[in-house]
């Protein structure tokens, strides 16, 4: 379920799902899988029934349910009401969300009812490995590696699944021809995060370092040149975290030299900016770049895992905004943290040549709902995810803070969303 654009940011970027449609190039690749019919479904509002209608239309005999934050509620009512209408289809939860520790919350309990599987990995080869042992009938479930199923005693993890060594195996739906034209972009050139930063779901598992080869890259460059994208959004954990995926693309915009035409937004770690970064920065002249701070306050970084060198920081702001419009990113809401220390963290950022985004914590699996500790005593809003007390917070510290936000974000000539409030360069 593709969401709109918080608070109307981008303007007329269409921005289409893209994990879902990686599963949906795996399948239609898959040899075996060619007499198999594939629909992908997106109604992009919360309406239960409108996919409920879609999906049984289909007669499926398998469905696959990518979820994240804003889709989740949704989509497992959705299920619900599919395995209460169709018990024999085998359905599959996977995407950022898909883990056990949100299924095992009172909202989503009792997932045996509603689910047969949970990828939480990468889905491309698994599900098209599910698909053909749901299609022949010959194998269970139960043998496939890398599933958590969902019994009335707990779950059963199945096997081990290793990592894939080489990404290239996996299909791009750019080279399918099944992404939207005209509408933004994404690339991978890596997938995990080195870094393990309890607030984000980057770096809790997966750091085996593979990466997308340059061979690869060329041709998804080329294939958005064809389809005529007018952004590109490195969706990788930085651009900067992943020595080999950054030079494969720097080769493969060399080969294409596309990116210099389009706008490219990306992240970037800031204390591992070099000189090389910088270069490709300039180059190609990047409309976005995201800068993660979080706070200022070295006792709540380290307790959140987060390294950070206050005077690499700055030089790196300083070569940044030398060569592209960039911003400071922060949360507010963080355990152990305080509005006094988090308003801190804004008036430093505030006071860097960059723009300033700050964001409401969100406590995400593979993050704060399985990483925190007892005694930050999180609470959060179990629909919304968001951050509703916790150590050094209360409910109304979070409130208030939010109408401040919003208050001096506009004041300032900026704008607010739901999740977060952006303040222009000074």
């Amino acid at each position: 379920m593709t969401p709109p654009v918080d608070g109307g940011e981008l303007g007329d970027f269409e921005l289409p799902s893209y994990g879902i449609r990686r599963i949906q190039a795996a399948v239609m690749a898959d040899p075996e899988l060619q007499d198999a019919a594939v629909t992908m479904i997106d109604r992009e509002s919360a309406d239960v029934a409108a996919y409920t209608d879609a999906i049984l239309a289909t007669n499926p005999n398998l469905i696959g349910i990518s979820i994240y934050v804003w889709s989740t509620p949704t989509l497992v009512e959705v299920a619900r009401q599919i395995k209460q209408a169709r018990p024999q289809c085998t359905i599959i939860f996977g995407g950022p969300s898909a883990r056990t520790v949100l299924f095992d919350l009172p909202l989503y309990q009792h997932s045996e009812s509603y689910m047969d599987g949970l990828v939480s990995r990468e889905g491309e080869m698994i599900f098209c490995e599910i698909a053909k042992c749901v299609l022949s009938d010959n194998r269970t479930l139960e043998s496939i590696p890398g599933l958590h199923i969902p019994t009335s005693n707990g779950w059963v993890q199945t096997d081990p699944r290793p990592s894939l060594l080489m990404l290239d195996e996996i299909p791009s739906p750019y080279a399918s021809q099944i992404m939207k034209p005209d509408a933004v972009s994404y690339l991978e050139t890596f997938r995990g995060c080195p870094l393990s930063c309890t607030f984000c779901e980057w770096g809790a598992s997966d750091k085996n370092g593979a990466v997308f080869s340059a061979e690869y890259l060329t041709r998804e460059l080329e294939a958005y040149q064809e389809q005529n994208v007018p952004a590109v959004f490195l969706v990788d954990a930085g651009l900067n975290l992943n020595a080999r995926g950054f030079q494969n693309l720097c080769e493969a915009e060399r080969n294409v030299s596309f990116l210099k035409s389009a706008n490219f937004w990306c992240e970037i770690y800031p204390s591992h900016v070099r000189q090389e970064h910088l270069d490709f920065l300039s180059n190609i002249g990047p409309s976005y770049l995201g800068i993660g701070l979080q706070s200022l306050d070295p006792e709540v970084l380290q307790a959140h895992q987060r390294p950070f060198n206050q005077t690499k920081f700055e030089s790196s702001i300083e070569q940044l905004a030398s060569v592209s419009e960039g911003e400071v990113q922060i949360i507010f809401g963080l355990p152990l943290d305080s509005p006094e220390g988090f308003l801190k963290t804004l008036s430093y950022a505030r006071s860097l040549p960059v723009a300033v985004r700050a964001y409401h914590c969100l406590v995400l699996p593979d993050a704060l709902m399985s990483r925190s500790q007892p005694e930050w005593e999180i609470a959060y809003d179990p629909l919304t995810l968001e951050m509703t007390s916790c150590r050094g917070w209360s409910h109304d510290d979070l409130l208030q803070m939010r109408d401040r936000l919003t208050s001096e974000a506009i004041g300032s000539g900026g704008r607010a969303g739901n999740y977060w409030w952006y303040f222009p360069r000074i």
